[in-house]
């Protein structure tokens, strides 16, 4: 999938955002490229700031906070299921 970086990723950050929302996240979109994701009921520690930007060969992908890549920027699916694994781990039961 070509993407153009000006326009494309603006669309790709969007649906992102939504099909986190869809998947039960708090997800908004923060600029062209960012992301805020975090699961209610959660810790606010477990939040995540995903970025689109390009890998070292040039292909849009979705990035954690952390500076690693999560997948192409095109896998909307595979990226939301990967963010949830993230951000969805339950607290504790308080005593």
């Amino acid at each position: 999938m070509t993407i153009n970086p000006t326009d494309d990723v603006h669309e790709l950050a969007g649906k992102l955002t939504i099909a986190c929302q869809k998947a039960g996240l708090d997800a908004q979109q923060q600029g062209p490229t960012r992301i805020y994701v975090h699961a209610p009921g959660t810790s606010n520690h477990l939040a995540e700031i995903i970025t689109a930007k390009p890998d070292e060969n040039e292909r849009l992908c979705w990035w954690w906070s952390w500076d690693k890549p999560i997948c192409g920027a095109e896998e909307i699916d595979k990226a939301v299921e990967l963010i949830k694994k993230v951000v969805s781990v339950p607290l504790p039961p308080r005593p």
